[in-house]
Order: C-alpha cells, then structure tokens, then sequence
C-alpha cells in the first residue's frame, strides 16, 4: 500500500507550546477561558441558572478545590465552593439586565484568575412592552421581486446614558445600525433558527458609545431568512410567516437591572426599500446598488416618502428568550485563485476551501451589467461550477452596481455551501475576444462560523491524514451553524439528528461545541409531540413523514444531551430538559414493551450510507433515487439504540440528582439488553445477517463487553479481512475504529484509516476534499459523480472517525474527565505513522499526547494541565521502564520512553 512520506520531527517539544511537527496553531491564551453559559462574550444570557467555568492557572495544585465569587455593583450577591472548574450560578442570582462580575480563586489561596462579566437579557413578556412590526404588505410580491424592508426611527437624547442596551429580535432576518455605524457585522443571520411557533431569540448589544446628544437614528433591515424564506425540502417559501417583522427596545440600564426606555419599536417608524431587491437562504440573492437609499442609517435622512410600518401581531406568537450560544461571525477571508476563463463567457474561481458564507467582488464594472454568481462544491469536466447536487438550492447572487466604477460586490442576507464560484458579467481586458479577467479584479470568499473557538489539533506524520483531521474540522464548522445540518449547500440543510448525535463525540475535540449542542438540545425539546415522539430533524419542516423519529435519529437527543454533561458538566441544561428526554425514552419504551425496537420508527434509516457486505444488495428501500443503502438489519441496530438511550439517560439522571430514575433506567436497559440477546445472538455470539456496524455498535455501545466484546472483535475484523474496507455507514461509523484498536486489531484498524482507495477516509483526502463527504463514492475514481439527487461535499456524519484520531492514535479521552477530575491517555501506535499527536483544551485544561517512532522504541510526550492528572496506559505489548504498563502523572510536561513488551 502507498505511503505517505514521514515527516521525521527535529525533537519532542513540549505541546503546550506551539510546535512545527504537531499541533502547531492552537493559539495561546493570556486568560483563563472564563465562560457564563459557555458563551465567549456573556451579554444577554438567559435569565435562569448559569454554568460557569474556566482554566486553572498554573499554580493551582490538583485535589485544591475553588472558591467562586460574584458581585453586584461591588457587594457580594454569590459564593459557592467547588472541587472541579465548574460551579452553577443559581437562578435567584439572575435578574433581567443585571450585570454581575465574578472571579475565581484556588482554596488555599494559591492562585486567582481575572475578573469576568455576566449580563442578563430580558427575561419575560413583561420585559417587552414595544410591539412587533412589519413593512406594508407587498401585493405584487415573488420570489425574485419582493424587496427587503428598511425601517428606521429617530429619537432625541438630553444626554447619553452611561450604560445603553438595544434589546433586537425579528421573524426572519436582521441588519442594524445605529447613527450609521452596523452593530451586525460581527453577529450575523440573527436571530438565527428556531421554531418560531415556540420561541424566538433575541440578541442584546451595548450601544452607549455609539449614542450622541440631540438626534439619534436606529435603522434596520429585514429579510425572509429561515422564517418566510425556503427552508428544507419545502417547495414553496414562508412556512412559518410570509412578511418578516420586527421587535426592539433602546433602554438605559444600571448593573442592577433598572431599566429606563428611550426608544421602541411602533407604528411611528418608516418602512422603505433599498438595494436588496429580493433574498432568499437557498435561491440567493438580487442585489441593485442604484436603488439603495443614501443616508438612510443616519440621523437626518429624509424618510418622509417612506411608509409608515405596521404593529402586527404573528400567529403563533413565539416567546422571546435570551440567545443562548455564541452568534455566527466571519471567520476568515479567502482569496480566489483564477481556475479559468471561458471564452466569452464567465471566469471561474477556487478558495482551495469547501466553505459556508459568501463572495465579494472588488471592480469596476460594465455599464448596466448584472453580475452573476454561481457557487458550488465541484467543477464539471469543462471547469464550470457543478450544479446539479443543488436540487432547489440556486446558490445564485444576481448584483448590479452603482455605476461603472471600481466597487464592492457582496450580499447581505444568504449564505452559500461552496468552494468554487463562476462569475458573469465581469470586464475583460479584451471586450471583442476571449475573456481576458483585468488584473485588478478581486474575489474573495468569506467563510462564517458559529463556533469560533478551536479547541483541538491532530496532527501526524502522514500528510493525508492531517488533511483529513483538518477536512473534520471544517466540516463540523461549516454544518454548524445555528442548527447541526445534514449539509450547507443544498436543498435540505436540515438538523437531522442522526447526523448530529454522531459527530458530537468528534465535533468537541476540535470545537467548543457546548453552547451551540445546549441550544439545540432546546429546540429538540420544543418540538416533541404530546406522546414523546422525537423528529428526525428539527426544526421540523414538511413533509413531515419524519415524526416518529428513526432509530439512531430520534436518539440523536439523548447523545447531545450526554455530550453536554459529560464533557462539560453542563448540568443546568440537561436538568431542564431531562422531562423531556424521559418523554422521549418512555414513548419508545411504550410503543416496543419487549424491548426490541421494530414500532414506532419512522423511516428507519437504521445504518444510513453503509456500503454492501456482499455485492447486489439493494438500495434502501423508498430512497433508491439517493442511491444510498442502509445494509443492517433495522431491529438490531434500533435495539441497540434503545439501549444506549437508556444506559445514557441514566448517566444523566444520576449526574441531576435523580437516583431513583437512574436505578430505574439501567434495570430497563438491562431488560432491553437481554431481549437483544435472546432474539439477536447466537450461542456463539453470532448474530444472523450481521454487518461490520452491528458488531461495531454492539461494542461501542457496551451491549458486548469484556470477553464478549472480544469475540465480536474478532467478528468484525474477519467481516473488514474479507470486503477489504470498511462498509459502515452513519451508525457504524464513530465505533469501527476503537473496537478494533482495543481489541487486539489494532494494526488491521491502521489499515483501513489509512486506505487511500476508495473506500476510505484517506481516498477522500486524495481526492482533493476539504470536508467529508456525505458517501464514500461521492467522486469516483474515473472521476464521475455518484447520484446528483444526494451526493453532498460537506457533510459530518463519515467525519465521526475523527474522535478516534484524539482517543485511539493520540489516546486522549475526555469522556468522564471532569467529573473525575482525570484525563485518561490510552495511544495506540504504529510504525505507519512516524509520529502523531494532539493537543486539546478540555474541561479540565490543555492536555496533549504524542509519540514518535525512534527505532525500537517509542518516545512518549504528555502535558498535563493545571489543577488535573493523566492516567498514562501503554499500549498492549509496550511498557515502559521497569516493566510497567502504566503511570498516573501530575501537572506539567512528561517526556517517557517505552519499548515493546517482553512476550
């Protein structure tokens, strides 16, 4: 088999530092990572319990407990003492608009960190006063003539507050500005996807500086988005409401919460038209520069020929709650690299990324010219943008500029899934010929995110694996934003479950996913049916066949849940949702009262995407049009769910308090796991009809354990010997590699993470991808593409592996480390990779683990973080000096050698 070439590094260095061979990037931190409800920047928190958390610094001695303060207005309102980096902030502590600054100190005095603010949003309808509003109705309107609303109102100031709030949420999608100045352009598609039906988000922005005595303006604008827009696989637009609306409120408020109005929404305020001629989330967007209004963000414009806007009052009205996770910013600018110019026809570009986001053009123009852009993930043959694996998403921006000058082109409202944009209209150096691009055309690509802190980096001698690490990374970045997506580029876009319970285990290795999963947690529970039924996808949008959820789908809602409380201890909210993961658990439990999960299931999509154990087998059945097939037997793999659902929400109710539940609930899974084995497996543990996921999974999911699990080990290793890769699918995919690699396959595992034929996850990289595709033949290797019906370039769930590159080839396990207050550090080595390694920011610090080759030994590094341990295992047939297999090491860095065991 091919090999990579090794990069041999030049010496081990401590990871804790940024170092050229591995996990270099990571960026360093002046702070101690302190976090209200997860969020980067606490402004307008929910008003309700708080988790805190944060970094110990380097003084802090493990087994040392904190003391956690926090103070109003400079007297202490809070105090709390905690043996972990974790301390909940009581509901009766927060208050709307209260401003609280908090700080942490180790018991013994030893260290203190910085001070750090929490504020709180509005917490009820009583808090909102100012009505909803909306432009007049457009008669005339369509899809591509519906003009985004521009409001605004002026208010006069005597002077200006020390501290000013602009409380801001709408039904679809805004802009804000105030004097002129965007407060949006860092906090982008607010108020992001809920279901409107139940609640909607509002944003909270600190304004004073931008206040002025005399005259002061505030301006929007408004847009369809996720609300009166396209959403899904819905053919029509406005599933929720067919005119975007408005709410907002200027107030000055004091740390203590005392509020005073200067300015709310009305029917006072001016309702006009601009540029953004008609936007769409999956059309695109029609921009005409010429008809933008001039001034309109300042004080003084003239808005006289504007309309007045309309109060209005949405049906059903959503209950406005505080935004819960950090909001969608830019997170890089790519410059295009020129792919080609076709004749007299467009020029295309590559970002050398699959992305999310949009373009922007930098030129002058020709006269009356509408520029077109294209964006998709893949070029054809003849170097133009590959469109059909779109469906009804057009990813198409039509723009005119402002006269024939040099100018900015860009959109305000849509976001595409792309990494190659095709553009019409641009001049060309030569008018009359071949298209010749001017050299002072620019086109970039900016790519947005929702999780804009990384807290975790692979890295490894094989440079197709590092790509691979990276396309993970990527991948999870580009689907998750405001809720966990299928894929950004077509017409879906959906927060399919399973998807998202699936990559979770991974996404939290390279992301801090906590307050993105709380939120989401939170609109799975708003949308369960009355019996505890679970969608598929949520927010849930026609055709509505997917309620009951699939098995592995529906469940998706307990495996956030467990990643949210086990990972980062975030306890508050599985507490206020367990009612509704008890729900979900009790309706599978009434509808299949012998445990085995074959009623209420859905579309059963069972092991989604897996390839054939045998050449022939069909297509899943309804879907053969995706191409896809689903190879495992449906009652196994949804039993197994059913188990792991319980076994996980027992976890929960005892982490919650909920002792007797807990008890309850593992007496269920025992039942459950019993009636698996009785209908399922054989005296020899042979289970009929068995694929490598049902193996994989019973492992993964503890049905098998101890020797048990290594007889299915064995079985699933005969299963890939025999096809030669891996055939899981979503379901099968996060659990191949650890059974294999902790049950003595560890070399026959090595084999298939780094094929490089398809299919395999290295054959991807080789291919040139930048994120994970949704099927392992998504590009053949002719070079022709599987169905367009369902062939996405960016999608998490093949991705799933990615947790194995941090657990199983660097060895480093966050699962159950806080509450430990341990990190496990078990690496699995092979003489295929030279060396490998990771570095993470978990719950308990930075920790980082790698290993190089050197001979006929291995030099081992680890970096303990402060206030932690590392519970160091050698790998099976290594050990270190004097013979020990394992070592429990304290904060700092470790350098050890290891050399293979004696037989």
């Amino acid at each position: 088999m091919k090999q990579v070439p090794v990069e041999e590094p030049t010496a081990l260095v401590p990871l804790a530092v940024p170092a050229e061979s591995v996990a270099a990037g990571l960026p360093a931190r002046d702070d101690h990572r302190l976090r209200a409800g997860f969020r980067r920047h606490a402004l307008g928190l929910p008003v309700r319990a708080t988790t805190l958390t944060w970094e110990p610094g380097a003084e802090h001695a493990p087994g040392t407990g904190f003391v956690v303060e926090a103070t109003l207005a400079g007297e202490q309102v809070w105090r709390t003492v905690t043996d972990r980096p974790v301390a909940v902030l009581p509901a009766e502590v927060a208050a709307t608009a209260r401003r609280l600054e908090w700080q942490v100190r180790s018991a013994d005095g030893a260290w203190t960190s910085e001070t750090a603010t929490v504020e709180f949003g509005l917490a009820d309808a009583a808090a909102w006063p100012a009505p909803w509003i909306a432009a007049p109705a457009n008669p005339f309107a369509r899809e591509t003539d519906d003009p985004a609303p521009y409001l605004r109102r002026e208010v006069d100031l005597a002077e200006v507050p020390e501290a000013a709030r602009l409380y801001v949420t709408a039904l679809g999608i805004y802009r804000i500005w105030v004097n002129g100045t965007e407060i949006t352009a860092d906090d982008l598609l607010r108020p992001g996807w809920t279901e409107y039906g139940v609640r909607v988000h509002h944003q909270t922005f600190a304004v004073e500086s931008l206040l002025r005595p005399g005259r002061n303006v505030i301006a929007a604008a408004l847009a369809k988005g996720w609300y009166a827009g396209r959403v899904g696989l819905l053919r029509y637009p406005g599933l929720y409401g067919e005119r975007p609306a408005l709410r907002l409120q200027l107030e000055a408020t004091t740390a203590t919460g005392e509020r005073t109005p200067l300015l709310g929404t009305s029917g006072e305020w001016r309702a006009g038209t601009g540029a953004v001629r008609a936007t769409d989330m999956l059309r695109g967007e029609i921009l005409d520069l010429r008809r933008e209004p001039h001034g309109w963000t300042e004080p003084g414009y003239d808005d006289s020929a504007w309309a007045s806007a309309e109060e209005v009052t949405p049906d059903p009205l959503p209950e406005i709650t505080p935004q819960p996770h950090d909001t969608v910013s830019v997170l890089e600018v790519r410059t295009g690299e020129l792919v080609r110019e076709h004749g007299r026809g467009p020029v295309v570009f590559d970002f050398g990324q699959n992305l999310v986001g949009w373009t922007r053009i930098t030129s002058a123009l020709l006269p009356r010219t509408e520029v077109v852009v294209r964006h998709g993930e893949m070029l054809t043959p003849e170097d133009l943008v590959y469109r059909d694996n779109l469906r009804g998403a057009f990813q198409e921006d039509r723009i005119a500029g402002d006269g024939e000058g040099r100018q900015v082109l860009e959109t305000r409202f849509t976001v595409h899934g792309f990494r190659y944009a095709e553009i019409w209209g641009l001049p060309s150096d030569n008018p009359y010929g071949n298209y010749e691009l001017p050299a002072d055309v620019e086109v970039e690509a900016l790519a947005l995110t929702a999780l804009p802190e990384e807290v975790g980096r692979f890295a490894s001698s094989n440079a197709l694996l590092n790509s691979f690490a990276s396309a993970v990374e990527w991948t999870v970045r580009d689907n998750f934003i405001e809720v966990p997506t299928d894929c950004p580029q077509r017409d879906e876009r959906l927060g399919w479950l399973g998807d998202a319970g699936v990559i979770s285990p991974t996404a939290r290795y390279f992301l801090d996913v906590a307050a993105f999963l709380g939120k989401f947690v939170q609109d799975i529970a708003d949308t369960q049916g009355p019996d505890g039924e679970v969608w598929s996808y949520v927010p849930p949008v026609p055709p509505g066949n997917q309620r009951p959820g699939a098995p592995g789908w529906a469940d998706g809602f307990v495996r956030m849940s467990h990643v949210l409380a086990d990972t980062y201890g975030d306890l508050t909210t599985v507490d206020r949702i367990f009612p509704a993961l008890e729900r979900f658990c009790a309706h599978v439990d009434r509808e299949n009262p012998d445990g085995l999960r074959v009623n209420a299931v859905g579309a059963d999509f069972a092991d989604w995407l897996s390839l054939p154990e045998k050449d022939g087998e069909p297509t899943h059945p309804g879907f053969a049009w995706t191409g896809a097939r689903s190879t495992a037997p449906r009652p196994v793999v949804g039993t197994a769910h059913t188990y792991r659902s319980l076994r996980q929400l027992a976890d929960i109710a005892r982490w919650t308090g909920r002792d007797a539940e807990a008890r309850r609930l593992d007496e269920r899974a025992e039942e459950v796991r019993a009636a698996y084995r009785t209908a399922f497996v054989g005296d020899g543990l042979e289970i009929a009809g068995a694929t490598q996921t049902v193996y994989a999974q019973a492992i993964g999911f503890g049905l098998f354990e101890g020797d048990d699990a290594t007889v299915a080990a064995e079985r699933l290793a005969a299963m890939v010997r025999s096809r030669g890769y891996v055939t899981t699918g979503i379901h099968g995919v996060q659990h191949v590699m650890p059974a294999l690699m902790r049950h003595g396959h560890a070399d026959l595992a090595y084999d298939v993470l780094l094929r490089e034929e398809m299919p395999g996850w290295l054959y991807m990289a080789a291919r040139g991808a930048t994120t994970v595709w949704e099927k392992w033949d998504g590009l053949r290797p002719d070079a022709t593409l599987s169905t367009a019906q369902m062939n996405s370039f960016n999608h998490c769930a093949l991705g799933a592996v990615g947790a194995s590159l941090f657990e199983e080839i660097a060895g480093i396990g966050v699962g159950g480390a806080l509450a430990a207050g341990r990190i496990d550090v078990r690496p699995v080595y092979s003489e295929r990779l030279g060396w490998a390694g990771a570095v993470h920011d978990s719950a308990l610090g930075r920790v980082g683990s790698r290993w190089v080759h050197q001979g006929e030994s291995v030099a081992q590094e680890i970096v303990v973080p402060a206030g932690a341990t590392v519970a160091f295992a050698a790998p099976d047939g290594w050990q270190l000096d004097g013979a020990a297999t394992s070592a429990d090491l304290a904060p700092g860095t470790h350098r050890l050698s290891l050399v293979r065991g004696r037989p």
